[in-house]
């Protein structure tokens, strides 16, 4: 069979289960990689794939420069393409060429994230009264405040906003949850609103987003990555700091459980399955140590070990979900970065 057909089959499955426009664009990239270095070596047909090619290319793209991650997270796609295609009876189980290769070794790093002071002074740094200042100062508040992934904030609409949360409809595989708000984040949102209506009216669009770009459109993560690029740079943080919305993420994670959440409790915030001795989340952002373990999933509940301890974030929030009461220990509480909003006026 020949395997760019197989592919565009696959990529067409993909689209029709409604997968996450972001995933389905990974799938193609890595899809593409694997074909475009089985071409260079004269394979065009299925059948003719090797466990060793697949090893040669992974290899290769080591020798690249690329990160075990990264190339881990490649084979996974071609794992689950070929996987597909053993579904689909176009290859034997014993025949899959991806099931026997083992994934690369990944190193565990700690991720540095962004200090107390560097969050205020971003947040701080766009103070200006017209409608995009204002949207840049309540994204990265936004971002901070609710550890919500970047896409998640760009598909929000106004009526997601409620008195006491914000509503995500638009989580990995389309999962909604409920987010608190700080007071403070609060207190932005509505001072944003207004003057989103305002503009609105003079630059009029079809689209719902709560965040639009300055022509109307829905934002997109690049646009995102900008803003707190732009603010980084300009007050200076670190440069040992991945300045992204997903490491914004990873702050509201870490200040969370440092300021004593439990596992579960930031797992459910987060719709993220966060393990006891997970580096990317476990990290002390201020001094470098660990954060030591926590109790399983549900304990701060009142769920023993028992009934939840082999569950997943998910699942834990199934057996509990009457349990709407966790508060979580908001970042924008500690910081005391609002203080010019008191007497501000909406313009």
């Amino acid at each position: 069979m020949c395997l760019k057909d197989l592919r565009d089959e696959f990529i067409y499955d993909c689209e029709c289960r409604h997968l996450a426009k972001g995933s389905v664009r990974n799938y193609k990239a890595a899809t593409r990689f694997l074909l475009e270095y089985l071409e260079l070596k004269q394979i065009t047909e299925l059948e003719d794939v090797r466990p060793r090619h697949i090893r040669d290319l992974m290899k290769e793209k080591q020798d690249a420069g690329s990160t075990s991650r990264y190339i881990n997270d490649l084979l996974k796609v071609w794992r689950t393409w070929f996987n597909y295609l053993v579904n689909e009876g176009y290859l034997e189980e014993r025949d899959n060429p991806a099931k026997k290769v083992k994934c690369l070794r990944q190193p565990r790093t700690i991720i540095d994230t962004f200090t107390v002071a560097e969050m205020k002074r971003m947040i701080q740094f766009y103070d200006g009264k017209d409608f995009l200042e204002v949207r840049n100062k309540t994204i990265i508040m936004l971002l901070f405040d609710t550890g919500m992934r970047c896409n998640e904030m760009i598909l929000m609409e106004p009526e997601d906003i409620k008195q006491d949360y914000i509503l995500v409809k638009h989580g990995k595989g389309s999962k909604e949850r409920v987010v608190p708000k700080s007071p403070a984040l609060s207190k932005q949102l509505v001072k944003y609103c207004t003057l989103r209506d305002g503009y609105l009216k003079e630059h009029p669009t079809r689209y719902k987003n709560l965040f639009p770009s300055k022509n109307g459109k829905p934002m997109t993560d690049e646009a995102v990555a900008r803003i707190l690029k732009h603010a980084a740079k300009e007050v200076g943080v670190s440069s040992s700091v991945r300045v992204s919305p997903h490491t914004c993420r990873h702050t509201f994670a870490q200040m969370q459980l440092k300021n004593g959440l439990d596992l579960y409790s930031v797992s459910r915030l987060m719709e993220h399955a966060v393990h006891a001795d997970d580096p990317h989340f476990l990290g002390a952002p201020d001094d470098g140590t660990a954060l030591g373990t926590y109790p399983p999933p549900g304990t701060a509940l009142g769920f023993g070990r028992s009934r939840c301890s082999s569950l997943t974030a998910a699942g834990c929030l199934a057996a509990c979900s009457g349990a709407c009461h966790i508060r979580p220990c908001q970042p924008l509480a500690h910081l005391d970065v609002l203080p010019a909003l008191e007497d501000d006026e909406v313009q």
